[in-house]
């Protein structure tokens, strides 16, 4: 079946579907070697829906000695719909879309899209709108974005999100003024956006849907660039895309269109399987993969009992081979984590390699990755954790950067407070600890905020009799330095000549710390990344850029910017992650353990009160109802297909981890432990039949 999916020349045209962990994307490497030795001249596209799932492709073009290698191109549809109009601006300026046509667009990240969105929404909000939502004002700007994006990339105008969202609700009609409320507000952001050349996710998308693609000459010039395409996860891409990619494919020499079955895991970005679906009718041939080439095969068996309500029920034997759980359940979540902490420890000892073991959950929390991390970290075994949206504020090499970046520039006029500046200390001066640190702040601190590092000379004698002299060097080089900088230096300049110059020096504490530099040049690139949109507006110069930039990340703004898809923490080992940021790396192991088993979040989608995913979806009638059973049947579905999901990653135990209270310190009892409880249930009842 991989050989005929490769065949270029009798299966120009292939849509190709089946189940994760059935060869498919194999398949599709193999049609790859074959394109790049039989058209060496010729250009494919590989399109996946995000970048963690380009790795294999990646992969094999490192591996690859074929020169002609270079003529592949792997790229996401945001990456393309950017570039294209970029290239292409000045054929959207001639339709005067914008206010300022001829001067250049600016492209927003989610994060500074967050940005701006504050300054639109926080004077709605300030005249008494949105006054029954309880959010923080991240989540709040989030939210209205991300009904922007879902008008794009469905394809309805953003006008429309009222009267979509109040079509379906059945709950309290307070709520529909909200609805109001949500409409002026994203007409507002999208006016701001028209008047500033911003270009935000939703903006990109309907540009380049409406004049971009549409447009003959575009047209003739993109299909000048690619002649092959390979298109992986469909499932995964909102409908615009599948639009675009179906007009398109007529006009390729070759195509070959990949569905994974039980796929759509990111439905509440805009995923939309059952758009995908509908290239089967635009191929020429289409194939269906089977067979499981990952999974055990007990979890095999257990895999056909979720798939078909009518198969036989496995003996006990069998389920105890797929899943394991304790005999004698932990009473607290500590207590558990020292359990599968020493599960893990057993596994290595015995053979098994650590990065052949996930740890997953469907919240991963800083507790839980820094105390299992620890406790394996004492075992001799590296971990690595998986998490997305990671805040550049919680980590302390960053927050150590930020604090001092404050301290050093006062006209910020947004001093740390102690307890922040405490910590800075004791990570910048490693023998500095937090009481000797409290003395010296003590010094200089107003109303619990810290405005400077006091001087070495107006220390009080019986203070620097308690710290040794070399510490005391330490905090007075550290004063001299931020109080020599230019108020007027760039952000980014600056935090490199901190680190450089400073806290890399013997004796600081990022001294031979590779995770240090790692973090400080993360923040660098949020900072690059978060200026340019900003640094055409009058009076943005580097005081004004690097204020903004330390407000909005103190507000939460950008709690993640410059955060990838996936933020990879550690040496290759024990992967600790999220369900879903797992499933979709597309990668399998030999052991997974699931934490926190009685958590709803294993199935139930996230409160929302300003939007709805699966209301603003191409696949729900308008004016359809949304009520408590499609709520139940939802969570329903997705514990179904995310277990199935899961099991199809798993080429050998699954081990099931539960405390009598969860990690929230209370009693949790949510659709997937009854599930597990009932299966070994219904098998032991049969193994006491028989």
């Amino acid at each position: 079946m991989q050989q005929q999916a490769a065949d270029i020349t009798s299966f120009p045209h292939l849509f190709l579907s089946g189940p994760a962990s059935s060869g498919k994307t194999s398949a599709a490497l193999l049609r790859l070697q074959q394109i790049l030795s039989s058209d060496a001249r010729s250009t494919t596209l590989v399109l996946v829906p995000q970048q963690s799932l380009a790795k294999p492709y990646q992969d094999y073009l490192r591996s690859s000695n074929l020169p002609s290698s270079q003529q592949i191109s792997i790229q996401t549809m945001s990456s393309i719909v950017r570039r294209m109009i970029a290239l292409f601006w000045p054929l959207i300026a001639s339709r005067q879309v914008f206010r300022h046509p001829f001067e250049p667009p600016r492209f927003l990240t989610l994060e500074t899209a967050q940005y701006f969105m504050a300054q639109v929404a926080d004077p709605v909000i300030d005249r008494g709108h949105f006054a029954t939502i309880t959010l923080t004002r991240n989540r709040l700007f989030s939210q209205l974005l991300d009904n922007l994006n879902k008008s794009a990339i469905v394809g309805f105008p953003h006008t429309e999100l009222a009267r979509r969202l109040k079509s379906a609700w059945t709950g309290d009609q307070s709520q529909l003024v909200v609805y109001d409320d949500v409409q002026l507000a994203v007409n507002a952001f999208r006016e701001f956006c028209l008047e500033h050349n911003l270009l935000d996710f939703s903006l990109q998308v309907e540009l380049f849907r409406e004049i971009v693609w549409p447009n003959e000459t575009f047209q003739k010039y993109f299909q000048n660039q690619y002649q092959h395409l390979i298109y992986d996860n469909a499932e995964e891409d909102p409908p615009y895309v599948h639009d675009i990619v179906g007009s398109w494919i007529k006009s390729l020499q070759t195509s070959l269109i990949i569905m994974d079955e039980g796929g759509g895991l990111r439905s509440f970005l805009g995923a939309d399987p059952a758009s995908a679906a509908k290239f089967a009718l635009q191929a020429d041939t289409c194939l269906h993969f089977e067979q499981n080439y990952v999974s055990s095969p007990p979890v095999v068996a257990l895999l056909g009992t979720m798939q078909s309500p009518h198969a036989q029920k496995l003996p006990h034997s069998t389920i105890s081979q797929a899943l394991i759980i304790a005999s004698k359940q932990p009473r607290f979540f500590p207590e558990l984590l020292q359990s599968v902490s020493q599960e893990i420890a057993d596994l290595v000892l015995n053979g098994t390699p650590a990065e052949e073991i996930a740890v997953l959950s469907p919240f991963l929390s800083d507790p839980l990755v820094f105390e299992l991390s620890r406790r394996l970290s004492k075992a001799g075994i590296p971990t690595q954790s998986l998490r997305p949206s990671l805040a550049l504020k919680s980590n302390p090499h960053i927050q150590t950067v930020l604090t001092l970046s404050s301290l050093a520039h006062p006209d910020w006029q947004q001093p740390p407070d102690l307890y922040q500046t405490l910590s800075a200390l004791s990570t910048a001066i490693p023998r500095l600890d937090p009481l000797r640190a409290r003395l010296i702040l003590e010094q200089a601190t107003f109303n619990q905020d810290v405005t400077l590092l006091p001087s070495l000379v107006s220390l009080p004698k019986e203070l620097t009799e308690r710290i040794p002299s070399d510490i005391l060097q330490q905090v007075e080089k550290l004063r001299l330095w931020l109080d020599s900088v230019d108020q007027n230096e760039p952000l980014d300049y600056f935090i490199s000549r901190l680190f450089s110059e400073l806290l890399t020096q013997p004796g600081f504490g990022f001294s031979e710390n590779q995770e240090a530099g790692e973090h400080t040049a993360r923040l660098i690139q949020s900072y690059q990344k978060f200026k340019r949109p900003l640094a055409a507006d009058k009076g943005a110069d580097a005081s004004y850029l690097g204020r903004e930039y330390y407000k909005a990340l103190s507000q939460g703004l950008l709690s993640a910017l410059f955060v990838p898809e996936e933020e990879v923490v550690g040496e290759p080992g024990v992967l600790i992650a999220p369900v879903m940021t797992f499933l979709m790396q597309n990668r399998a192991v030999q052991h997974q353990f699931w934490l926190n088993l009685g958590s709803k979040g294993w199935y139930e989608r996230l409160e929302q009160p300003l939007t709805h995913p699966y209301v603003l979806n191409r696949q729900w009638q308008p004016g359809k109802k949304w009520t408590t059973d499609d709520e139940i049947a939802l969570g329903r579905f997705n514990l179904e297909r995310t277990l199935i999901g899961l099991l199809r990653r798993c080429s050998g135990q699954v081990h099931l981890c539960t405390s009598d209270y969860g990690e929230s310190g209370v009693e949790e009892k949510g659709l997937l432990l009854t599930w597990a409880q009932n299966l070994f249930r219904s098998a032991l009842r049969e193994q006491e039949n028989d």
